[in-house]
Parts: C-alpha cells; structure tokens; sequence
C-alpha cells in the first residue's frame, strides 16, 4: 500500500498535529467515496436542537452544508485526534460537571488506543485500519449501497440492518476501502464487521438485543483464534480494535447537533460501555454463560443510578436477576435513565401499566432468545425513549413496545416463509415510527397516536 495518509499514520503524532481542518481534508482525499455515500445516509435528531454557530462543523469545511452522518461520523474521528493529544477538555467540551465524562474514564479510552495502536506490532497499519472503520462504520446506512448490492445479486437486503449490509456490500466488492487494508489487520476488521452485523456492542450497551446475541461473540471468538493471524493474540487485536471504534462511534453519535465535543460519550454511557467490555472479556474467558454476561450490564447500570442516588430495591450480589428486575433495568438501559426524577418516571410507569400488557411485556424483554422462541429486538426504542418528555408518552411509548415485541413471528418475517428453527433472533426496526412521528412532533402532540400504528416488520438477525 502506498498512500499519503497510510504513510502518515506511521507517525501517529505528527498526523494528529496537523490543524482540524488540514486533517478533515486529508481524510476526505483518501475516502472521497465513502464520505460522499454517508451525504445519503439517514440519521436521527432532535428538532428542536439548536446548532452551534461558534465554528463552521465538518460537513460544512468539506461541503459547504450540512449533511448529517458525515458530520456524526468526522467528529468520531476529530474525537480519535482529542484522544491521541490527551485533550481532556477539548473532548468533554462544555458538558454539565454532573453529567460529562470523568477524567478517569477518558483516561482509560487512552489507554485502550494505546493497547490497539502504540503497543501494536504494526502502529501504522492499525490506525490506518481504525480510521478506515471510522469512516466506513456507517455506509450501510446509505440506501443506494443496498439498491447496488440488489444489482449486482439480485437479492434484496434493504431491510437487514446497517451492519449487516455492509457486511454483503464488502463481500460483493462494493466497498474498497476495506480491501485495502493491510496484512493482519484487515482480517481483524473484517472479523469485527462480521460480529456487529450480528452482535452490535451498541446495542448491548442499551440493552436493545437479546443475551443469545452474546453466542455470536463466542462464534467470533472461535473463528478468529483459528484464522491465519489468529490465536488469542487475534482475538483480542479484533475485538480491542471494533471495541475502540465503537467508542468513537458514539463519541461522534451527536456530531449532527454538537461538532465541538464528544458529547454523546458522557460518563454514563461510558460506564455502560465499561459493562459490556466487561461481559465480553467473562464470556471470552468462560467465567460467564450469555445471560450472566447480559445481566452484567443491567447491574452495571443499576450500580451507577445507586451511586447518583437513586432508590433502587435490588441486591447487584446476586448471580440471578429476577425477571420482574431484568425487565425494568432493560428499560431503564433503553431509556439512557440516569437521574433520579427520569428512573422515578420509569419506575412509576411501568408498575401503573396494565397489568396484562405489563406482565406480556416483561415476559418478553425476558426472552433469551432459543431455537423455536425467538427474541425479538426493537431496534431504535433507545432512541424513541430518548425523546420522551412525559408520563403520558412514556406509557404509550411501552404500550407500543409491547405490541412490537409480543406481536407473533409471521411468515414474511423470515426469508423461508415460515419459522425456522434455527432463528433466535428476530429484529423490528422503529426508525420508520421516529421518522414518522416523533421527528416531525405529532407524537409528542398527541402520544396516543401511536395506537393506530402497525408493527413494524421484522427481519431474522441471528440464527443458531
């Protein structure tokens, strides 16, 4: 490989001196393509957020306007750049002192790049990887990527998740980027991409997917140890590497509201993120079945509302969570609940709710997810839930979450008309519903509006 920023990257330090803006272009010199499909690419945001006008954000330095998924994904990377110079306040911004992210925690990202890139065998060759798996992370959200895979396969994905078409647009040639990484590490990536299209560490951090999603993890431990750079040495380069990038993909989650800081990464999210790498490494190890590990993560976040104050009647000791519990704490991950006043709003909610579609849904936010029960994952609940304002919305928002993840399998659910076996996980997508009704405000006018909407249509995301 011979590229000017490839060879920048054996120099770590002088890449990430040169000014934002010198660096923003650079990197758009080597990933044109992929940085013009991210102008296509959906995303989520709040309305009524008010931009900041003290710069001009990344999408506007390269474009002249604002396009929302190059801007989440630049600060990603202008966040990696804040890492590598230790600047603290410069990644936090002008967070809340209750809410940002402690120095200790930043501290401890540091550490992680510098276990994935300084202490690498190859420095350059693996942050040429991780920014490459920046800038790529979310291509799969541009619809035209699916519309071309369809032409060159002739199979439709369009419904499967932004991971998993990436996964199929790579292995159809369609992203070059990744074909030019080099040695060991590209392997890595690619071991990496094929977890997330099946288990998305995100997510798990939200409580969004199902414990079985953990067996993916063990299918990627598996086959990394036996591929040609593999062993544990392999294992660990795959996972520390998509570990690393997935924090600086929710670093740059708020990128389209706040091109300043790192502000999505605040401390507790971090601190679920601290949960996952946790449950990962037990399960890695054998020291933790897939629902030990997933109720790692509800603790985690049990632990840390107790430390803000927050009442809350569980023993975090216990190797078995309750179902009633288990059902609450996902809830209370989905929702991003931090603060005493939201987890009293949950808290109230959830034990007024109707007691069948109460006892229907903790059933199933307890579901493991098994040949012949499925799980069912709704995916983007977590950012429906963090829109809500009130009780009112809160309790159509469960209602709705009921329907979506009690409502039958169905044939058109599956690619085999019927039920297979050997799926343990079905995904429903709410981002149709957020862009519908939430975006434009009528949720939020008229919650129960809701009540009329459909269940979304599920597509399989794990078999077994």
């Amino acid at each position: 490989m011979d590229t000017s920023l490839y060879t920048a990257c054996e120099n770590p330090s002088a890449l990430f001196s040169t000014p934002p803006e010198s660096l923003l272009h650079q990197i758009y010199r080597e990933f044109t393509s992929d940085i013009n499909r991210l102008k296509r690419a959906y995303s989520v945001r709040d309305a009524q957020a008010s931009l900041p006008n003290s710069c001009p954000s990344p999408s506007h330095i390269l474009f002249g306007q604002e396009y929302d998924e190059v801007n989440r994904t630049l600060v990603g990377l202008l966040a990696l750049r804040w890492i590598h110079r230790g600047e603290y306040e410069g990644f936090i911004g002008e967070a809340p002192s209750e809410t940002r992210l402690s120095r200790e925690s930043f501290d401890w990202i540091r550490d992680l790049y510098a276990l994935v890139i300084t202490y690498a065998e190859s420095p350059g060759d693996a942050l040429y990887t991780l920014l490459t798996l920046i800038i790529t992370n979310d291509l799969g959200k541009d619809p035209e990527l699916a519309c071309e895979y369809r032409s060159i396969t002739g199979t439709d994905i369009s419904d499967s998740n932004h991971d998993a078409i990436l996964l199929k647009a790579y292995e159809a040639g369609l992203i070059p980027s990744l074909d030019r990484l080099p040695g060991p590490y590209k392997q890595a990536a690619l071991s990496g991409l094929k977890l997330a299209s099946k288990f998305n560490l995100g997510q798990l951090a939200q409580a969004e997917n199902a414990p079985v999603c953990f067996s993916a993890l063990l299918e990627f431990q598996e086959e990394t140890w036996t591929g040609s750079d593999g062993g544990d040495e392999g294992v660990m380069r795959a996972f520390n590497l998509r570990f690393m990038e997935q924090l600086l993909d929710i670093a740059g989650a708020g990128g389209h509201m706040d091109w300043t800081c790192a502000a999505k990464l605040n401390e507790a999210v971090f601190d679920s993120y601290r949960g996952v790498y946790e449950a990962c490494y037990g399960v890695f190890e054998g020291r933790m079945s897939c629902e030990e590990a997933y109720d790692v993560v509800l603790r985690r976040r049990a632990a840390f509302l107790m430390r803000r104050g927050v009442d809350l009647d569980f023993d975090l000791s216990i190797n078995q969570t309750s179902g009633n519990t288990r059902a609450f704490m996902r809830l209370l991950c989905m929702g991003n609940v931090t603060t005493a006043d939201v987890a009293e709003l949950y808290e109230s909610t959830w034990e007024d709710l109707d007691p069948r579609i109460k006892e229907e849904l903790e059933q199933a936010l307890n579901v493991l997810g098994t040949r012949g029960k499925p799980a069912i994952q709704p995916t983007y609940m977590p950012a429906f839930l963090s829109g809500i304002k009130n009780r009112k919305e809160l309790d159509s928002a469960l209602r709705f979450l009921h329907r979506v993840v009690t409502a039958p399998v169905i044939a058109t659910e599956t690619e085999s008309g019927d039920l297979d076996p050997s799926v343990v996980v079905i995904e429903r997508s709410v981002l149709g519903i957020l862009k519908e009704f939430v975006e434009p405000g009528l949720f939020h006018e008229d919650p129960i509006v809701l009540d009329a909407v459909g269940t979304p249509k599920g597509v399989v995301a794990l078999r077994q």
